[in-house]
């Protein structure tokens, strides 16, 4: 195993290792639902914004519009595309409306696109994992104003009380990272000042560096949390249909648009982590909140999580040689 399918795998088990201790935690009670609503909170409002204020201002891979709205632009296209062929294939393998097919295309098109990507890269890219998370999280939001618009409707048949959800920690520290990158603010602050500057962003970077591995805990504790509450049966046809979408249909399709970016490394190592990412827990929630089939995206959920143990870092470590040999 040569030294970067090592630190491939090395660093994914470790991340799952923290979402097993997660799931530990919520399973022995130390974690309850309380708890995890609080946590939850946390992580979104604090935590993750402190996360992304640390790696948006001043960040030289973000200081050009075109890789800014390219980002987003193809983020929020992927989503919709991943829907698309996912509804599809869902079809085809006889999953009808009744039986969950829209939920089947949600869960299986939304990647787990935030708290497991961030630890690969940095544990991967250490030397550039600023400039690429910075990326990340721009091509983030792209996803989720899909997520929030198609796939709403693709629930629901309505956006109604979706806009409103784009506004969270996230994407206000986004929008507010972005706007400091481009306006560089701190070029203006008197010498005196500094000190003051100093003490805010070590703070703040103190704080983002709690953000990833208590969000992968989260993401533990919350499966251990479906498979405690939730009741559900077995279909056949997701079983087989989601793992050939997660870790194969999709991740080529994402792959074939990575190896077109010709202007931005950055995005394309982005889009490159993002196709070996098993399906999220988010669309979950999005089932019970809006009209879908929770059961189906159970299933999506936690065969995606069982595979991906074995065929992410296997799926990554091809696709960073093909993306060298290239």
């Amino acid at each position: 195993m040569d030294p970067q399918t090592q630190t491939i795998v090395a660093t994914t088990l470790s991340v799952f290792l923290i979402a097993a201790i997660g799931f530990v935690t919520r399973r022995v009670g130390i974690i309850d639902d309380p708890t995890e609503a609080n946590i939850m909170k946390l992580v979104v409002w604090v935590l993750v914004p402190c996360f992304i204020l640390s790696k948006v201002p001043g960040n030289p891979s973000l200081q050009n519009g075109s890789t800014v709205a390219a980002a987003m632009g193809i983020g929020a296209a992927i989503i919709a595309a991943s829907f698309g062929i996912s509804l599809l294939t869902g079809r085809l393998f006889g999953i009808t409306n009744e039986d969950g097919v829209k939920t089947f295309s949600v869960a299986t098109g939304i990647q787990n696109y935030g708290f497991i990507p961030i630890p690969l890269i940095e544990g991967i890219f250490p030397e550039t994992a600023d400039q690429i998370l910075g990326v990340l999280f721009v091509h983030n939001l792209g996803i989720e104003l899909a997520i929030w618009t198609l796939g709403i409707v693709l629930l629901s048949g309505s956006t109604s009380g979706a806009w409103k959800r784009l506004i969270n920690g996230p994407s206000i520290a986004i929008v507010v990272g972005l706007f400091l990158n481009f306006t560089q603010p701190w070029t203006l602050i008197p010498p005196a000042a500094t000190p003051v500057v100093e003490v805010l962003q070590r703070a703040t970077t103190m704080m983002g560096t709690c953000a990833i591995p208590i969000a992968v805990m989260l993401v533990g504790a919350t499966l251990c949390g479906i498979v405690q509450r939730e009741q559900w049966q077995l279909d056949w046809r997701v079983l087989i249909a989601s793992p050939i979408l997660r870790f194969a249909i999709l991740p080529a399709m994402i792959l074939l648009i990575a190896n077109g970016i010709t202007f931005s490394d950055e995005l394309s190592l982005v889009l490159v982590v993002q196709a070996a990412m098993p399906t999220g827990i988010f669309p979950i929630v999005l089932a019970k909140h809006f009209g879908g089939k929770p059961s189906v995206a159970i299933q999506v959920a936690l065969l995606s999580s069982a595979f991906s143990i074995v065929l992410t870092p296997l799926l990554l470590s091809m696709a960073l040689k093909m993306f060298a040999a290239s």
